[in-house]
């Protein structure tokens, strides 16, 4: 009997499974050593090999590995230019802790500053508005008290008494520490007070407009462009800026407006451009049209940096996320995120030199997306013409029978955006993404995103009461306060269609084929919302499942993960021939051939891309279709620059470091072949390797919410 090694080495992560006389011995994985087809992540893939033999107690007489095509993807943030607005200025909204209640438009005063008596005011006759209890009510100028940084609570509160003695009327405080509810506690009028205002953009200012309202109440003044522009005595040509502000302002519940000189246009200098076409595109225009292009039409991104090549860029709008999730403004964030891909040469002989380094034969026998297809149709109910959907970190790759896609934007685009909707760190934000959460409401209780409560069964640390939690690799992983269990729900499920869904049918509709069976396989695929997200998009004849790779064969199953490294290991193993009739299903075998077939005539149009394939027994040529010759190999798995250890430990929230770091030392973990202490979520034990890529969303068991060792009441 002869034992052999798929071996698949991506972007994100390395993968091995073991194959001997059609029977599945085990499988491994392992985060890729540098980039993708580099001696390193050669090494890495040595490494795997040697160590899935020891734990298995055999020895592999070959290896296959997919010719590798290294592929550089990239996912970063493009913050959010503030919207043209003209002479009005928003100078700070929705702080956390303000103080008091009320409206105000007025002119600055300044506490440190030359005294203001009562005559003195009176010579200046500033025309100004104060509104209490929500009407409009005509009174002297009023003025605004702003608090500079350098002057103490106490000090600024007793200065205000004195200025309020002497009939000045202050109808609103503006602080530029985080002390505005001190000063407000100290003054015995309601007083608006509103702190972490930026001083010097105040200072450019000549009227303000101040409002601040009970908490989770919308503003009203702010909101209504037709009273802001005439308390602000706006003209005809500001209106429109008055009513753009007014939306930015769209379920704050306190804010400060200043009128001051415009600002430059914002989409000059720092908007970033897509080419496509030979036109240019500001970003944000083409987020809501990326949807429509077909795969590859972006062919560079222009920053302020410089250009980037791209052969296919995809890009999210949270703004966008945030409307169609119905989110309050604020929440969500205005940032657009963008990942692209470009395609690298190596110059590398990878099989001889990994066949080098472990010392026996290694193979090119199938391209990546080819043994993607062929592992991933060994899922028990898998029908011809199936169309497999390999989710990895950084691509989308859509392979048919007869052609494939690979689509930038995947697994790692939806974490950045998790972590930049939170704010909270990449590596909170990879468990975060994975399914629903609770909210601790007390030592031992939680709510539900369903509104269901119960009990947990270890207390919950004292700090991540009245936060949102997952199950993460040390317990509970506390992560946010500012949205209920429901809001967040909607807005992670928005966020998984805009990234997965809509960049799956963008890459449907570039393939040109009609769906009837669609298998979900990779890392991200182990997402329990992931299937569900789908299924809402894709027309109802379509039929929609996870992948439960090596399901058809003896030994245990994959699950949904290993579909190209058990498909480089069918290929290597023969199972095929006439003397394993039994190894595969009939599809599976006729999809091997075909697979063969079309690597037959890829290798003699394209010998560069097949060193190392003439040891493999091909079948006889057989016809191709147009479809496939037609279509361009790519590389299928990649991910985003690693992050750094000290990057992967950080946390902006004290309550976040502790946990945060122990996902750093979970990045590697022991298996045992044989006794599985991992279960697939589709299969029985497997033996699974027990490092993982930061950057793949991938199902633990005992990791879902409501919590870890909860029990419902």
């Amino acid at each position: 009997m002869t034992t052999v090694a798929g071996v698949d080495i991506g972007n994100a992560t390395t993968e091995v499974v073991v194959l001997e006389d059609g029977r599945v011995l085990g499988a491994d994985r392992l985060p890729t050593r540098g980039r993708k087809g580099s001696v390193e992540s050669l090494r890495g893939a040595a490494a795997l090999v040697r160590r899935i033999e020891r734990r298995l107690g055999t020895t592999v007489a070959e290896a296959s590995i997919a010719p590798l095509r290294a592929v550089d993807t990239t996912t970063v943030t493009i913050p959010a230019l503030p919207p043209p607005t003209g002479r009005l200025h928003v100078l700070a909204a929705g702080v956390a802790t303000p103080g008091g209640a009320g409206i105000c438009v007025g002119t600055p005063l300044w506490l440190d500053r030359e005294p203001l008596d009562r005559e003195q005011f009176d010579r200046e006759r500033l025309a100004g508005t104060r509104l209490d209890g929500g009407r409009l009510a005509a009174t002297a100028a009023s003025r605004v008290a702003v608090v500079p940084p350098g002057l103490g609570y106490a000090a600024a509160a007793g200065r205000l008494r004195e200025l309020r003695a002497a009939g000045i009327p202050v109808g609103a405080v503006l602080v530029g520490g985080d002390e505005g509810v001190l000063i407000a506690n100290r003054l015995d009028a309601g007083l608006p007070v509103v702190d972490q205002v930026d001083s010097a953009a105040v200072g450019e200012c000549t009227l303000l407009a101040v409002e601040v309202r009970r908490p989770g109440q919308p503003l009203t003044l702010l909101t209504d462009p037709v009273a802001l522009g005439a308390a602000l005595r706006l003209g005809d040509d500001e209106v429109g800026d008055a009513a753009i502000l007014s939306r930015s302002l769209l379920d704050y519940s306190n804010a400060v407006v200043g009128l001051g000189p415009a600002a430059a246009d914002p989409a000059q200098p720092g908007e970033p451009w897509l080419v496509t076409g030979g036109r240019h595109v500001p970003l944000r225009a083409a987020c809501a049209e990326l949807p429509g292009w077909p795969v590859g039409a972006v062919s560079a991104l222009v920053t302020p940096a410089g250009k980037t090549d791209t052969d296919d860029l995809f890009a999210v709008d949270l703004a966008a996320a945030a409307d169609t999730a119905t989110a309050r403004r604020g929440s969500v964030g205005r940032a657009a995120l963008v990942a692209w891909l470009h395609h690298l040469d190596s110059g590398i002989d990878h099989a001889a030199l990994l066949g080098e380094m472990l010392g026996r034969p290694v193979r090119c026998v199938l391209s990546e997306p080819a043994a993607a297809r062929l592992g991933a149709c060994t899922t028990p109910g898998a029908r011809a013409g199936a169309v497999v959907v390999d989710i990895g970190a950084g691509t989308i790759d859509v392979i048919a029978p007869d052609g494939e896609v690979v689509a930038a934007g995947a697994g790692e685009l939806l974490t950045a955006a998790v972590a930049e909707t939170l704010g909270v760190p990449r590596a909170a934000a990879d468990w975060v993404k994975r399914g629903p959460c609770v909210r601790i409401e007390g030592s031992q209780r939680f709510e539900a995103e369903d509104g269901s409560r119960g009990f947990l069964d270890r207390p919950a640390d004292r700090a991540a009461v009245g936060m949102l939690a997952v199950a993460g690799p040390a317990g509970l992983l506390p992560f946010d306060r500012r949205h209920s269990p429901a809001e967040w729900r909607a807005i992670r499920l928005r966020l998984k269609e805009a990234v997965f869904t809509v960049n799956l049918l963008r890459a449907v509709r570039t393939l040109g084929r009609d769906l009837r069976q669609v298998l979900i396989v990779g890392g991200p695929a182990g997402d329990d919302e992931l299937l569900g997200v789908l299924l809402r998009s894709l027309p109802a004849d379509v039929t929609a499942g996870r992948g439960n790779v090596g399901g058809t064969l003896a030994g245990p199953s994959a699950g949904h993960r290993h579909a190209a490294a058990l498909g480089l290991a069918l290929a290597a193993d023969g199972a095929i021939g006439p003397s394993r009739p039994g190894a595969l299903s009939a599809f599976a075998q006729q999809s091997l051939a075909e697979h063969h077939q079309v690597a037959e005539r890829k290798r003699a149009a394209d010998p560069v891309t097949s060193s190392g394939n003439s040891a493999w027994p091909r079948p006889p040529p057989g016809p191709m279709s147009a479809g496939m010759a037609a279509s361009s190999t790519v590389a299928r798995r990649s991910a985003s620059p690693r992050k750094s250890r000290s990057d992967r430990g950080r946390s902006p929230q004290g309550d976040l470091r502790r946990v945060a770091t122990a996902q750093a030392s979970h990045r590697g973990g022991n298996v045992s072949c044989g006794r599985a202490s991992t279960t697939s979520s589709s299969g029985p034990p497997l033996c699974t390797g027990g490092g993982r890529s930061g950057n793949e969303s991938t199902r633990r068991p005992g990791t879902h919410p409501p919590a870890a060792g909860a029990r419902q009441s």
